[in-house]
């Protein structure tokens, strides 16, 4: 027996390991295996260390909301006219169920477990960032490609990464460091320990996503406050590098460079896509006037189709939207190439997205998600969790997290994982 969970063991790690390689990789099809491997191994050592398949944590509200959600995309296929497509969105949103398993089905991950995956996974993010930063400067150096194949989609054109998703992924990465040197835990030793937090947070940067570099300098800041009122010999040091940083960000923000034009981009013309019934096909939305439009675009969808309750359908939402693109006189791409533009754009706002397939009920039911995720974190009063929990919250206000199998992964897996890397390891 003792053998058995020793290999069980040894078995999940590499699971848990494999997994977030293959995410950070972007090997969507072995990051798919590597949950249902996890999911099943964490049954069976549930069955060795417990005598039973089912463990009472698969009780828990997260679970539970999870799983309705899941069924409410499975009832649209006893009336849907485009059943294929229906089905792939059940297919996406699988880990809706296979993702809460792998952690509620056992008792196997601990913050033992967890700092020591967490040590890889930070490892496994450096090499990564490295590869894609080699690859950019190839091109810079030997193909004349702009400066702007450093920054933000384009650094992780070759990865096949969404930059806000890669970033939110860096983010874990990065907290969990600042987290360890409040204890005074080093990856290594102090000298490489400093030296990953300095490289993430310049790959933050880099990746320039607004929403997860907002939450990197309140992350920062926070930080550095717990270090000033713990110990007085390094406020000299603390206060260097806040001021250095304080500059940087200053230097960074209010000159012309490809950060700064993101944050700027959002100031401009947003109010007036609430006003104008079309527009003319090259009129450029920004991320706040794009998302402002959706808002009424929705309204009225639902209004036309008296979907208030259970929606139009998941298969049927983008088809609809794609027809309020058209009659906006938006955008539509080059007919005969891979240039669509603005046709296929979904929400970027889970919340609506949501309320668009599934009505009030999926409304209320992701609403009871988000409701169970902060319970949890206030269970664990971490700030690890609390971080990731704001983080990814605020992140489904600004993309449909449940429409890719990578903003299922960020939505659910990342929490999750710190949730139970804050719980300490059963008495032997």
């Amino acid at each position: 027996m003792k053998q058995k969970n020793t290999i069980i063991n040894n078995l999940i790690y590499l699971f848990y390991l494999g997994f977030l390689l293959t995410a950070v990789a972007a090997f969507r099809y072995y990051s798919s295996i590597a949950i249902g491997l996890i999911a099943a191994a964490s049954f069976y050592y549930n069955k060795l260390t417990t005598g039973y398949w089912f463990n009472k944590a698969l009780r828990n509200p997260f679970v539970i909301c999870c799983s309705l959600f899941f069924l409410l995309q499975i009832i649209p296929l006893a009336y849907t006219d485009d059943w294929a497509l229906t089905w792939r969105h059940i297919e996406v949103k699988s880990a809706l169920l296979f993702i809460p398993l792998c952690f509620f089905s056992s008792e196997y991950l601990n913050k033992v477990r967890f700092h020591s995956l967490m040590k890889g996974y930070v490892f496994i993010l450096v090499v990564l960032i490295i590869w894609c930063l080699g690859v950019s400067f190839i091109k810079y150096k030997y193909h004349h490609a702009p400066i702007y194949i450093f920054f933000y989609h384009e650094l992780l054109s070759d990865l096949g990464h969404h930059a806000i998703q890669f970033s939110i992924l860096v983010f874990a990465g990065l907290i969990f460091l600042l987290q360890e040197t409040t204890q005074e835990r080093y990856v290594i030793n102090k000298g490489i320990h400093f030296s990953l937090l300095a490289f993430l947070i310049g790959s933050m940067l880099l990746l320039s996503s607004k929403l997860v570099i907002s939450f990197t300098l309140c992350s920062l800041a926070y930080y550095a406050v717990i270090e000033w009122r713990k110990n007085v010999n390094t406020r000299w040091a603390i206060a260097t590098v806040a001021i250095t940083g304080l500059v940087i960000s200053s230097i960074i923000l209010f000159t012309k460079n490809p950060i700064s034009y993101r944050f700027n981009d959002i100031m401009h013309n947003n109010m007036i896509v609430m006003e104008k019934k079309t527009f003319e096909p090259r009129y450029y939305f920004n991320g706040v006037a794009f998302r402002l439009l959706q808002w009424r675009f929705v309204k009225e969808i639902i209004r036309e189709h008296r979907a208030w309750v259970m929606g139009v359908t998941p298969a049927h939402a983008q088809p609809l939207l794609n027809q309020k693109y058209l009659s906006a006189n938006m955008y539509a791409g080059q007919p005969g190439t891979a240039d669509h533009g603005y046709q296929g754009f979904n929400t970027h706002n889970e919340w609506l997205e949501s309320f668009l397939q599934t009505g009030l009920i999926g409304l209320i039911l992701f609403f009871s998600i988000c409701f169970s995720m902060v319970a949890m974190a206030v269970r664990r009063r971490s700030r690890l969790l609390w971080a990731i929990v704001l983080l990814v919250l605020a992140y489904s206000f600004q993309e449909a997290v449940f429409e890719s199998q990578y903003g299922l992964v960020v939505f659910l897996f990342l929490p999750l994982f710190f949730y139970f890397g804050e719980k300490e390891p059963e008495k032997q």
